[in-house]
């Protein structure tokens, strides 16, 4: 649970920073503008742009993670992955879209950064998918209360997840789809979301109170 509030806490600040323009979208436009020059083409912009959205598009997360928690919940005779995995994904929904549509700010392609306008940069919600799902997925294979229970893969796909992550958020940045403080932000929602989802995976079991005789 104190994971979950510093992940809160943490999309609360950058949250207020770009509100307020502060240090943390400092580097944002003068990231843009060198990015923006140096945009690949052909075969190779198509590809990077396939992996990105493989990465975190919902599109493509979505039927994963539900294809994944359908054949543990099936496995273990238990619907809570399912409810472990709706709690992360709602979280996502609800306050990343709370946030983006408080914030409006534009996105890089639009030239300018403004906030209130049209658009839904921040946070990034193809990285907040990609944290999410890929780091939900290991968890719900190899964690405590998982499929196959294995510290030492959970460990090693952790890594992989997280790979998997910085990926994603570095290619919607250098494909100029977001700003640089769009990636974190999109991070911390993710994480906040997992938090949700493994509380969910390790709270004890509803037992409903027996009749007297």
């Amino acid at each position: 649970m104190s994971a979950g509030l510093v992940c809160a806490a943490a999309l609360g600040l950058m949250t207020w920073q770009v509100l307020e323009r502060g240090w943390f979208v400092a580097w944002d436009w003068d990231f843009h503008v060198y990015v923006d020059a140096r945009q690949p083409d052909g075969i190779t912009k198509g590809l990077l742009d396939a992996l990105a959205s493989l990465g975190g598009q919902r599109l493509y997360t979505l039927p994963i993670i539900a294809a994944v928690g359908l054949f543990v919940a099936y496995k273990q005779r238990s619907i809570r992955v399912l409810v472990a995995i709706a709690s992360g994904l709602a979280t996502v929904l609800f306050i990343g879209y709370w946030i983006k549509f408080g914030l409006s700010r534009t996105p890089p392609a639009s030239g300018q950064d403004v906030l209130h306008g049209v658009g839904q940069a921040f946070p990034s919600g193809h990285t907040a998918n990609a944290t999410l799902t890929w780091f939900l997925l290991v968890v719900v294979l190899f964690g405590a209360n998982g499929l196959k229970p294995d510290p030492v893969r959970l460990r090693l796909y952790l890594w992989v997840a997280g790979a998997g992550v910085l990926v994603t958020g570095f290619l919607m940045t250098a494909l100029d789809y977001h700003w640089l403080s769009d990636i974190p932000g999109g991070v911390a929602l993710g994480l906040l979301a997992l938090m949700i989802s493994v509380t969910v995976l390790k709270a004890p079991p509803l037992r409903w109170p027996r009749r007297r005789g």
